[in-house]
């Protein structure tokens, strides 16, 4: 009951106190602490169930199974996500059985490390298997193919979508990998082929593929002949583009049409200020920034969030509140000095553009 009820400690100090444990208490909370996601404490107390020499049915051995295939898939994780592929494939290795979660790990995590041929040597291994493929994963695989190039293995993808969700993933993935021609033969497929009616954040997310292509002019024809009115998402999209690429005129354009849909939007204002910058055309900066002012729209602080040990930290720009900010800086500059002895070099030709410090003092 209280397992059920969400209160996963009041069932453990229950079970703690219970005077004699059944098969079917044990079985319970092995189950309990599975679903949970509590997946070492699971293992604990299937030891325990053992030790006590009572006979696991196979419901507590299905519980457990879980468990440790969970377990492996965190680990393979949580490797991954630490930059220690070698690590994450030794886990991933010594597993016995392997189902979605885990191949989806593993993955994943070559994909979002850069072995990309790993990741799709690893897929085609994944096909011989009866592994069933989510949209999280194509989103992985296609990852895998941009860099790659390898279109006959994106090509062979179409097999598996299933849904408009399914299409949203892999049109996003598309266009943060480069994939212009294999994202555009996704949309046009969607309801010849696969029965699905774009929506418009399947046309949205065409823009945004067309933009990040560098085809401001096709992505502008898009917007034109779409049957519904671009939303929001679409023209901030059109306008991230036209900025990467200089494209004044069609930045106008963008901006003016985002303030009609969403007026108190801080990025119709901020990315066309930064086109301006670029260009070096100061009064009209002077006037974007002048116009935010007049109309009261604020740009809102970049920020971001991390769970650790149970515990929300937020980091916001230029924030100075957080307890631990002196260690956190030094490790930062630790990090920073190691990525550039082994060759990074920052791009800052995005980065926004003070304007404050550029109104009035444009030539220093």
């Amino acid at each position: 009951m209280y397992a059920r009820c969400g209160q996963l400690g009041y069932a453990h100090r229950l079970f703690d106190e219970m005077p004699k444990r059944n098969l079917v208490s044990w079985t319970a909370m092995i189950s309990v602490f599975s679903q949970n996601s509590e997946f070492a404490k699971a293992i604990t107390t299937f030891c325990g169930m053992y030790v006590s020499d009572e006979s696991p049915n196979q419901f507590a051995f299905s519980s457990v199974i879980q468990a440790c295939s969970s377990l492996k898939s965190v680990q393979i994780d949580m490797y991954s996500k630490c930059g220690s592929i070698i690590e994450a494939c030794m886990v991933f290795e010594e597993m016995p059985s392997k189902d979605e979660v885990s191949w989806n790990s593993m993955i994943n995590g070559y994909a979002k490390n850069g072995y990309n041929e790993e990741a799709l040597v690893s897929f085609k291994k994944m096909l011989t298997e009866d592994v069933t493929i989510d949209q999280h994963l194509l989103c992985s695989i296609l990852c895998a193919c941009g860099p790659l190039k390898t279109y006959n293995i994106g090509r062979s993808l179409h097999s598996f979508v299933t849904n408009s969700v399914t299409f949203i993933n892999l049109l996003n993935a598309c266009s943060h990998s480069g994939l212009l021609t294999e994202g555009l033969s996704y949309f046009n497929s969607m309801e010849t082929i696969y029965g699905v009616k774009p929506k418009s954040e399947h046309y949205s997310c065409v823009i945004d593929l067309l933009g990040r292509s560098g085809k401001l002019k096709e992505a502008e024809n898009f917007i034109k002949s779409m049957p519904f009115e671009a939303n929001a998402y679409a023209w901030c999209s059109f306008l991230a583009s036209c900025r990467k690429y200089g494209d004044k005129e069609r930045g106008e354009l963008a901006s003016k049409s985002l303030k009609i849909i969403d007026p108190l939007n801080s990025g119709a204002h901020v990315l066309l200020s930064n086109i301006y910058a670029k260009e070096q055309q100061w009064e009209d900066v002077k006037s974007v920034r002048k116009m935010m002012k007049d109309e009261n729209v604020k740009k809102l602080k970049g920020c971001s969030w991390v769970d650790v040990d149970k515990r929300v930290h937020v980091f916001g720009v230029e924030d100075l509140c957080h307890g631990d900010k002196k260690e956190i800086d030094l490790k930062l500059d630790e990090l920073l000095r190691k990525i550039i002895k082994v060759g990074y070099v920052p791009d800052v030709d995005f980065v926004p553009f003070d304007l404050d410090y550029y109104i009035v003092a444009p030539g220093s």
